[in-house]
């Protein structure tokens, strides 16, 4: 299967991910109501349409570009990838690191202030430096390590042998993915900020610009976690409403069926687990982040 919405979000971004009322954490169609369908679906037809266009105005940032190309060395060409896209503190991205072995996972965080608050990645760490095998990746992680006023600008961060931690901007950082035919095993997007208010709809991942890049990375598994069962539904969604244009079921304003030979069908892979949209989650052995501990510790439904 290629589309699975797992679960799992937080209504904010800045939140500690420590426990708390169930109250406070909810969110749903009650408190958000879902957005209208054909307002969607408009939106996300039209950014599958006109992303040649957003990306000609949108160059790759620089930083994000340099720090691509620094890990491209770290990244074994034998191992498939995991992409941890968000990673916020990085729990996840270590969690995967050390499920997944013969994988290279990658976290992608626009903020190494994130990233450097998991214990689970310093423990990692301080596994790593007593290591005596001679290892590159070792070695880089000591020499960035050297001077914590360094620390801000570090562009990547190599935490084991095969988990690193970048820091980019996602949307740049995908077209990078995709630049370079990396192979894509799973992409894990947990905890997306839901933008719950109305007039920052356009910010929630499927109703973005980039949202077709989510798309054409073309992962093998693309995993959504949230506790808002709608964001998912909505996601689901939108790889829906992206099929029915790259399948050439565009609608021109007079109402005709226009063909669109020029674009590759990106959301056919994930269309059969789209339909079947979230369900509840019931495995709960693992946290995947603090978001996830966070709601399992006050029994909040969370949704794959």
């Amino acid at each position: 299967e290629k589309f699975k919405a797992m679960v799992l979000q937080s209504v904010h971004d800045n939140n500690d991910g420590n426990g708390g009322n169930d109250d406070t954490n909810t969110i749903n169609d009650d408190v958000c109501p879902p957005m209208d369908e054909k307002e969607l679906k408009k939106i996300v037809q039209k950014h599958c349409k006109s992303l040649n266009s957003f990306l000609h105005h949108k160059p790759i940032a620089k930083h994000t570009s340099a720090a691509f190309e620094q890990i491209v060395p770290f990244v074994d060409p034998s191992k498939k990838i995991i992409l941890d896209s968000g990673c916020g503190t990085a729990r996840s991205t270590m969690l995967l690191g050390k499920a997944y072995p013969n994988h290279t996972v990658i976290g992608v965080d626009r903020s190494f202030v994130r990233l450097t608050k998991n214990q689970v990645r310093k423990e990692a760490s301080d596994e790593m430096s007593e290591s005596r095998d001679e290892n590159p990746r070792r070695e880089f992680s000591n020499i960035i390590s050297k001077e914590s006023s360094e620390e801000s600008q570090r562009p990547f961060q190599a935490v084991s042998s095969n988990t690193l931690l970048v820091r980019a901007e996602l949307t740049d950082f995908w077209r990078c993915c995709i630049n370079a035919n990396w192979d894509i095993d799973e992409h894990y997007i947990l905890y997306p900020n839901p933008y719950p208010k109305k007039n920052r709809v356009k910010k929630r991942f499927y109703a973005h610009p980039s949202f077709p890049l989510i798309l054409g990375l073309g992962a093998n598994k693309i995993i959504v976690r949230s506790n808002w069962e709608g964001y998912l539904k909505e996601f689901a969604n939108s790889v829906e409403y992206a099929h029915e244009l790259y399948a050439c079921k565009d609608i021109d304003g007079d109402g005709n069926t226009t063909l669109n030979l020029d674009l590759e069908d990106f959301a056919l892979p994930y269309l059969k687990d789209a339909r079947n949209g979230p369900v509840e989650r019931t495995d709960k052995a693992i946290a995947w982040t603090n978001f996830e501990r966070k709601y399992d510790n006050v029994g909040e439904k969370t949704y794959s």
